[in-house]
């Protein structure tokens, strides 16, 4: 017969159980109902079989909430709290891209966000969270249509018209 997981007393059953409830991020949220079910009562395996886990992560999130309690439930995403611009910056940023074009008059492009974001935060960023910033602020790429090397000029197309 398996061992049984035992909990540390950091929070009780209800407590746990409105963590659970409470919580928005879905991993995090995962974490808690698996420390909920483990305080009922449930084995290991089975709380691994209802959220689709191996046991092993079960074992691994018990063990982490016992070395540091709530504060180990947190998120460990390398990308959480680690914003590369304040809603302010982003703003400005917003209206740099919204006036037209660069200081240097050339459109607005993943290297020029990332050559801005570079000189506001001394901070450099990849290229693709360039286009990320840029897709977040709601605009896409736009460039000009490709001109036709080989096109008629300005007379040539008004003799070619019909009407």
């Amino acid at each position: 017969m398996p061992k049984r997981i035992t909990l540390e007393n950091h929070l009780d059953e209800k407590q746990l159980r409105r963590k659970y409830l409470a919580c928005q991020h879905p991993q995090e949220k995962m974490r808690w109902q698996a420390l909920s079910l483990i305080a009922e009562g449930e084995i290991a395996n089975q709380v691994a079989e209802k959220l689709g886990r191996c046991s092993g992560w079960i074992t691994e999130t018990v063990r982490r909430y016992n070395e540091g309690g709530a504060a180990a439930m947190k998120n460990k995403s390398k990308n959480q709290g680690s914003k590369t611009l304040t809603g302010e910056q982003l703003k400005e940023l917003e209206s740099a891209i919204e006036s037209g074009k660069t200081s240097e008059q050339r459109l607005w492009s993943s290297t020029q966000i990332k050559r801005w974001v570079a000189d506001k935060t001394n901070r450099e960023i990849h290229k693709t969270t360039a286009w990320r910033m840029f897709a977040r602020l709601d605009f896409s790429p736009q460039t000009a249509r490709p001109q036709h090397k080989k096109r008629a000029g300005e007379a040539e197309q008004s003799e070619f018209k019909k009407t």
